[in-house]
C-alpha cells in the first residue's frame, strides 16, 4: 500500500506532523514508563527522538534501518526492550 502512495503526499504528511507537538501532552500524562525507537534512516527519526527527549522517554536507534526496517528487525529491538522492562521492575 505504501509503495502505491503518492510520495509528495507522504512528504506533506511528514512535514506537517514533524512540527506537531499535540502528542507530547498525551504521552507525558500517560504516567507510564516509555521506550521509543526508530530506524536511523527513517525520516521520522529526528522528530521522534525530539519527542522522546521532551517527554523524558527512553529512545534508541536501529542503525541502517528505514521506517520499514525499524518494524521488521526485531532481533535489534528486543535486547533494548528486554533491558527496559528489566530496569522497570
Amino acid at each position: 500500500m505504501i509503495d502505491a502512495g503518492d510520495p509528495m503526499a507522504f512528504r506533506a504528511n511528514f512535514d506537517a506532523f514533524s512540527r506537531e507537538r499535540g502528542l507530547d501532552t498525551a504521552l507525558t500524562t500517560a504516567n507510564v514508563p516509555m521506550l521509543m525507537y526508530c530506524g536511523a534512516a527513517d525520516p521520522w527519526h529526528g522528530p521522534m527522538q525530539t519527542v522522546a527527549s521532551r517527554i523524558g522517554a527512553g529512545f534508541f536507534s536501529i542503525p541502517d534501518a528505514d521506517h520499514h526496517g525499524g518494524w521488521v528487525r526485531s532481533a535489534d529491538v528486543l535486547p533494548h526492550v528486554r533491558a527496559f522492562l528489566a530496569a522497570d521492575t
